[in-house]
């Protein structure tokens, strides 16, 4: 009697976790974006790279306006302020699009690869 009601518990929890795994496997293939969509927060992302780049340009171009207003100056500080919010605008669209934020200094990337060159030094 107890060996029928094992079998039977043992086939129920083997149904159960079929079904569970059945459950996961759908919910992980409706979470995986498609190939042809868009990621759904591509508009957030498109707005923040047009922010920066105008924000950049603006910013850049009002200051250098500004210094030529108080030097009395031709469009000297203008264009070459204009150009530096220009690139530091770029500067922020790449930080967006590779994760960097605000970081400073060297990256993880270069720490990884010289600590693999020493461990491949240190085998030989």
């Amino acid at each position: 009697m107890n060996d029928i009601n094992d079998q039977k518990d043992g086939k129920r929890l083997a149904d159960i976790e079929r079904r569970l795994d059945q459950l996961q496997a759908d919910r992980e293939q409706k979470d995986r974006p498609s190939q042809s969509a868009l990621p759904e927060g591509m508009a957030a992302i498109m707005g923040r790279v047009a922010t920066e780049l105008v924000a950049g340009v603006v910013v850049g171009t009002f200051i250098g306006w500004m210094l030529d207003r108080w030097l009395e100056t031709s469009p000297l500080f203008l264009l070459v302020m204009f150009f530096l919010g220009a690139i530091a605008g770029m500067l922020n669209v790449w930080r967006v699009f590779t994760g960097r934020g605000l970081a400073a200094g060297y990256f993880d990337e270069h720490k990884g690869a010289s600590d693999s060159k020493r461990k491949g030094d240190d085998r030989t």
